[in-house]
């Protein structure tokens, strides 16, 4: 949860879902967010599933989604990717651009 703290402590609302089910749930019940940071490899479904899920539904077709990996030859072409182990800076640099695109950059502090 480190990541979720960091992210926070620079303003921005962090949702956290421990699985690909609890992610896809998650998404089905609200508005899409500004931004994703998808893991490929978490319990139960995977992150290729839930790319899959994101893909069929056009209301996250404007959403920027990156891939966080330790096996990044998982990852599909076309997005960003971030392999593990993480750099805070470029992920926060990504997550600021999505935000500022979508008009949901925080306010600074």
């Amino acid at each position: 949860m480190l990541l979720c703290d960091l992210f926070a402590r620079e303003g921005f609302r962090v949702e956290v879902a421990i699985d690909g089910a609890s992610a896809i749930s998650f998404l089905e019940q609200h508005e899409p967010p500004s931004a994703i940071l998808l893991d490929l490899l978490m319990p139960g479904i995977l992150g290729t599933s839930v790319l899959a899920y994101l893909g069929s539904k056009s209301r996250f077709d404007d959403v920027p989604i990156a891939i966080v990996s330790s096996s990044p030859d998982l990852a599909p072409r076309g997005y960003r990717l971030f392999k593990k182990p993480l750099k805070f800076a470029p992920l926060l640099e990504f997550i600021r651009n999505a935000c500022r695109g979508r008009g949901s950059l925080p306010a600074p502090s």
